[in-house]
């Protein structure tokens, strides 16, 4: 009799514990989700933003708030993040930037490898090499060559020091043996102008800015820094495709937690953005836009931070790279 009734006392912890983890899944979110978007509003990452939260609404039944805190190269609205309780419910969507890029050239309040979970990558916006008018190629192979017997005589503009567009065309200098000279503008609007009027040789901006101009002839693409080719450009080859893979970059927008975030948070949380980004909503976004899907979620894409987080650390310092 009494080790029956240890076998029963036995089995209601088991069940006791099984329906406090079950619990611990199903109580998130225990409060409304508060999305942190670290720019100003009416840029590619607020659009994102904001869709993905309606996609949230609708697909999980989860309350979103999306909230813009913009400031400091984004530093501001993801120390705003990784001072939160790690319950997610406090959340970061931003590209890999802020976490990747500016701390090697700025201090910051935070430490991008220990004080944020990534969560999911959900969306990826490609940045394309184009010529101008004012360079004579036809593709990647001449404008490595001209750039070698013309040395800094290619000018190529981006929409800033220190973005993903200067970084990425750092790491494909290094690796072709060309000097060519950054002109960085403020924002891709301004390098368009210029690239357009011939002022410059060359243009490493977000591909959906140019994308037009392309299409009339103005501007020719001869790469795009994304996982894959684009759609509206099924003849121009990616970086890994011509043998450059660590000069592989792009704007990855992803859902980032404060650190610790535990695995009773972290899976339904997954599990709720993996139909958010599915979602018919989300996806025509992604189409609209020229997006391209996210790359990845929880381990894989936490590995994948850390590798761009070194390889931002070697890019900057061979090639010397300040911030503005």
């Amino acid at each position: 009799m009494k080790k029956k009734t240890l076998l029963i006392k036995a089995a209601g912890a088991a069940l006791a514990i099984m329906a406090s983890g079950a619990m611990a899944q199903q109580s998130w979110p225990a409060k409304p989700v508060t999305l942190v978007v670290p720019y100003t509003a009416g840029g590619s990452a607020d659009a994102i933003g904001r869709r993905l939260g309606d996609a949230l609404r609708k697909e999980a039944n989860v309350t979103v708030i999306v909230e813009n805190k913009p400031g400091a190269g984004a530093s501001v609205g993801t120390d705003f993040v990784a001072r939160a309780q790690p319950d997610g419910t406090t959340l970061l969507l931003a590209s890999t930037s802020p976490l990747t890029i500016f701390p090697h050239l700025a201090k910051t309040n935070y430490d991008p490898m220990k004080d944020l979970t990534p969560v999911a990558s959900v969306a990826v916006a490609p940045v394309a090499i184009v010529a101008t008018k004012s360079l004579p190629v036809k593709d990647f192979a001449g404008l490595v060559e001209y750039a070698k017997s013309h040395p800094e005589g290619v000018r190529y503009g981006t929409p800033g020091q220190g973005t993903v567009a200067h970084i990425g065309m750092a790491a494909v200098t290094t690796q072709t043996g060309t000097k060519m000279l950054h002109v960085p503008y403020r924002g891709n609007s301004q390098a368009l102008t210029d690239g357009l009027g011939g002022v410059i040789e060359l243009l490493v901006v977000n591909s959906d800015v140019v994308l037009p101009h392309v299409a009339n002839g103005a501007l020719k693409p001869l790469a795009v820094m994304a996982p894959q080719r684009l759609a509206a450009w099924p003849d121009v080859p990616t970086m890994a495709e011509l043998k450059l893979p660590q000069a592989q970059y792009y704007s990855n927008f992803g859902v980032f937690a404060p650190a610790k975030l535990p695995p009773a948070v972290s899976q339904p949380l997954q599990a709720a953005l993996a139909k958010a980004v599915a979602s018919a909503e989300f996806q025509d976004l992604l189409a609209k836009s020229y997006l391209q899907p996210g790359t990845a979620s929880g381990d894989a894409f936490a590995k994948q931070v850390q590798a761009e987080f070194t390889n931002n650390a070697r890019i900057i310092k061979e090639g010397n790279i300040k911030a503005e």
